[in-house]
């Protein structure tokens, strides 16, 4: 992504393990887990229906078809839905249900309390 010149700049103040790091410690606070795909699984190229990877797909092409199940994919949609599947699968239980992760420990969201000085302070 650096390389494209319009946004190289603002990728790089933005600071990806920064970015990351807050995910975690917020997922981790909340409950909830951070799923993370390698820097090469290739979402784009494999197809959510069938599963069939393609070997070449250049960034040009955003719409393809699979060779193998004839399914017709735009390229980001189909990448969103191959990541939710990774996310989904790391988060099954033994029995196939979904959201068995630590994020279903925990039946509600913790509620912020406001932290009061354990020090008295006399005013008068």
């Amino acid at each position: 992504m650096l390389a494209n010149g319009r946004l190289a700049r603002a990728i790089s103040d933005m600071g990806f393990y920064e970015l990351r790091r807050q995910l975690e410690y917020k997922a981790a606070w909340c409950g909830g887990q951070v799923v993370v795909a390698g820097r090469w699984y290739p979402s784009s190229k494999l197809c959510s229906s069938c599963g069939y990877r393609l070997e070449a797909l250049s960034l040009a092409i955003r719409y393809w078809a699979c060779p193998d199940c004839g399914m017709a994919h735009e390229r980001d949609v189909n990448a969103a839905i191959n990541l939710k599947h990774i996310a989904v699968s790391s988060t099954v239980t033994a029995c196939g249900g979904e959201g068995a992760g630590p994020a279903c420990e925990r039946g509600t969201k913790p509620a912020l309390v406001k932290q009061e000085s354990s020090s008295k302070v006399n005013y008068g």
